[in-house]
């Protein structure tokens, strides 16, 4: 009831002034009776006429306005009890709380005994006008919003704990957990183009916020494309191509306002379909079959509740955009299932501009970023943009948090945090670099180190430092040390020297060179090293806005730690040598999404295939380089979604080398079948050992399509099927150049296939997603299968992550 007794003189000022000027107008705000919150797009019927209404917006407040005295007002809104209120037997002031019932009526099935069901005909009209009435089918447009997410702990049910009571009335002072506020700017060009600039941002008990970006984006920006992504789910949208199908749509009101007509139909899951389904209601306007408003939510919720509202206005008479945008979040926080967090986030867009006069050249790499003064707005800025002023609540949080924050430091936690997502340590002025710490691998078991490297604290954009490690099974050292000079953050400019003495497995291609710090099951495979001595100058910049490139000069002193001789002919022979080479490294994604938050610019992925190549060039003659050769690879990959099959995710790699080189120079390691550790890796051949084939031009192609839960699910238990099929080609020059070392040559063609079941067993991860473990079978077939079938066969643990 927080707030409600302060909005009297408000509604009574409403009424009266619409008495004085001839008009009689009406305000109020209608609540869920049982939560207190405000319900959106409930609809109302003045003096029982069908045909002067109006609904709630997405706040649950509505105002009308009569040329006639208004009698009564009736509340319908489905799933609730309809209430009609007289206002004779009332006082105005009761309209700011009108409070509306869950019904104890559950509908029926939908049963169309003759003809066609006349909520399908709408649906039909509104897929047949959704490249009209999507906004972002129009040439241009920019807005700006207000956005306010608050959080809080919710009691589930009155055997909670008091010591949560206690936290609420005690440390919080019955204010909310945490708000955040922010104002942003978007500007839009036909078909993806886009930029946000969060100009303001304000969150309790922090001054600077970085981490603001990645709490922006939680719902889709309107309710037209065929996939309505949530989390790391892909739903089936109600109005996509197809969808009554899928969908069963049910009229359950009429709303007439003016001249427009609006049904209010309510839709969910066929029986008997097995897809990422929605259910909620939508509102369609009849003049050009457009949505007004929806609200939808998952049919079958994950450990994450999530709910979304939209509501649209038609902007300069001809085109429906979105007006205000609301989510619902919940997600239990105890194991007793009494106590959660939910979070309220609430979008006002204003100030639309369509066809704007923009250009492509103007739009920044990052469709995300914060303004550099977002966090240091004053209190003028926010009274101007925000709708309404704070709550006497959300003032408490403010002051109360703030202070926690304060004494507790929350912004140094923070940067703690935006290091840690680096792989840092901060100390001072020294950043510890924890993946240096403990690496593992099959050769050196456990290598335990330390990595230090100098901050900005001690010298700003320059960064000095190095790392050592002991390995526990081959008792080795390796060392290193390198200087980074960051000469523009903006184009990721940076130039760096670098001296190692450590392992390098034989044969790794450098196709991977931009995504070394993401996790990589592959390394812990390594069985065959070369120790490397290598120094090397290099210089990194992002170019062409979505192409990274990295140039180097490398010169490298090689030992082999196999078995292993390199023979031209009998006078000839190599085991150690030295390679002197010059490498370029490119990786372009087309239309990537960046977004700046944490302190670092952030990949949410692309729709388009990433291409990477590397390109090296040997130099003979330069610093006692042996080996004058071309060496090219090059990699597309990419991930198609399809709407009632699932993802299929296909990558394909190939390399040329135009000389004959020492092993270690060619290409292998393309395996990962190691029977004393049958992990899944993905885009590896399963079924051959890691180093069985060696080549100096080969093609490999992974292909997996996901079904997801689509094949099968039955409650909770949600298996997940995935097919696989593994191809590869290859050729090796001069064979007969490399003793003393077993492999094969591929140019019959590797074939490989296997069928995936991920999430046998779940276990709850922290109430916001499960860990799934399930099994792969692969089985190896064609000119390369073995004499023995069960030695074609292999079996592999996988490990997933899904928040249903």
């Amino acid at each position: 009831m927080i707030g409600r007794k302060k909005l009297n003189c408000f509604w009574v000022l409403i009424f009266l002034s619409g008495r004085l000027i001839g008009q009689y107008e009406i305000a109020g705000q209608v609540f869920d009776g049982e939560t207190n919150h405000p319900l959106a797009f409930v609809n109302i019927i003045f003096n029982h006429n069908v045909l002067t209404g109006t609904v709630t917006d997405i706040n649950g407040r509505f105002r009308y306005a009569s040329p006639t005295s208004i009698t009564s007002l009736t509340f319908s809104y489905v799933g609730y009890e309809q209430k009609t209120l007289y206002m004779e037997s009332i006082d105005v002031k009761d309209l700011h709380a009108v409070e509306l019932f869950p019904s104890a009526f559950v509908f029926e099935e939908i049963v169309v005994k003759a003809g066609e069901n006349p909520a399908n005909r709408i649906i039909r009209n509104v897929i047949a006008n959704k490249k009209i009435n999507n906004p972002e089918n129009i040439t241009s447009f920019k807005y700006k919003s207000y956005n306010k997410v608050v959080y809080d702990f919710a009691l589930i049910d009155e055997s909670a704990p008091e010591s949560i009571e206690e936290l609420k009335s005690e440390v919080f002072k019955d204010g909310h957990a945490l708000i955040m506020e922010s104002v942003t700017e978007r500007k839009f060009i036909h078909p993806d183009n886009s930029e946000e600039v969060i100009l303001g941002v304000k969150v309790s008990g922090f001054k600077n916020p970085s981490f603001a970006p990645l709490a922006t984006d939680l719902q889709p920006f309107s309710f037209y494309k065929e996939i309505i992504p949530i989390f790391d789910i892909q739903y089936i949208n109600p109005i996509s191509d197809g969808s009554l199908t899928k969908y069963d749509f049910r009229i359950e009101d009429t709303l007439y306002q003016q001249q427009d007509t609006t049904f209010i139909l309510s839709f969910k899951p066929q029986a008997g379909k097995n897809y990422e389904a929605l259910k909620g209601l939508l509102y369609i306007n009849t003049s050009t079959y457009a949505i007004q408003n929806v609200i939808a939510e998952p049919y079958s919720k994950g450990l994450i509740d999530v709910k979304i509202q939209q509501q649209y206005q038609l902007v300069d008479g001809k085109q429906w955009f979105p007006e205000q945008l609301n989510f619902e979040i919940f997600v239990q926080v105890d194991s007793y299932e009494e106590v959660g967090m939910q979070a309220n986030g609430k979008s006002h867009i204003k100030d639309v501009e369509l066809q704007a006069e923009l250009k492509k050249k103007d739009f920044s790499i990052e469709v995300l970023r914060l303004d550099e003064k977002a966090s240091t707005r004053d209190t003028f800025f926010w009274k101007e943009h925000r709708v309404d002023p704070l709550t006497a609540q959300e003032l408490t949080t403010y002051q109360v948090i703030d202070s926690i924050g304060q004494k507790y430091k929350f912004d140094n936690i923070l940067t703690f945090a935006e290091k840690l997502s680096g792989n840092r340590i901060p100390i001072g002025f020294i950043d510890l670099d924890i993946s240096k710490s403990l690496i593992f691998n099959m050769y050196e078991g456990f290598r335990l180190g330390l990595g230090a490297y100098t901050n900005d604290k001690l010298i700003k954009n320059l960064s000095v430092g190095g790392y050592f490690g002991f390995g526990l099974k081959d008792d080795e050292w390796k060392y290193g040390g390198e200087v980074i000079w960051t000469v523009d953050k903006e184009r990721e400019l940076q130039i760096r020297g670098k001296y190692e003495n450590t392992l390098l497995e034989s044969g790794k291609t450098r196709l991977g060179f931009f995504n070394e710090r993401q996790y990589d099951w592959r390394s812990y495979l390594a069985t065959q090293m070369d120790n490397i001595e290598q120094s090397s100058i290099a210089i990194g910049m992002r170019a062409l806005k979505y192409a990274k490139v990295n140039v180097s000069f490398n010169h490298t002193l090689v030992n082999p730690l196999y078995d292993y001789i390199y023979s031209v002919d009998e006078t000839a022979q190599v085991i150690d040598f030295t390679n002197t080479d010059f490498t370029i490294n490119v990786r372009y994604a087309h239309k990537e999404k960046l977004i700046s938050s944490m302190g670092r610019r952030l990949s949410m992925g692309t729709k388009y295939p990433v291409l990477s190549l590397s390109y090296t060039r040997g130099l003979d003659a330069v610093l006692d380089g042996q080996f004058a050769f071309n060496k090219l690879e090059a990699r597309v990959e990419e991930s198609i979604y399809f709407k009632n099959l699932g993802e299929s995710r296909i990558r394909i790699d190939a390399g040329l080398i135009d000389q004959p080189l020492p092993y270690g120079l060619l290409f292998t390691g393309e395996g990962s079948n190691i029977r004393d550790l049958s992990v899944l890796v993905k885009n590896y051949f399963q079924t051959i050992g890691p180093y069985e084939f060696l080549s100096d031009r080969y093609v490999n192609v992974f292909y997996a399509h996901n079904f997801g839960s689509l094949l099968f699910h039955a409650g909770k238990f949600r298996p997940v099927f995935t097919v696989v099929q593994n191809i590869g080609w290859g050729s090796l020059s001069n064979p007969e150049y490399h003793q003393q070392i077993d492999f094969k040559t591929k140019e019959k063609g590797l074939y490989e296939a296997g069928l995936q079941i991920d999430n046998l067993v779940r276990m709850n991860y922290l109430n916001v997603g499960y860990l799934g473990f399930g099994i792969g079978g692969y089985y190896r077939y064609g000119p390369y299968a073995v004499d023995k079938a069960t030695d074609n066969m292999a079996f592999k643990i996988s490990m997933t992550f899904s928040t249903k």
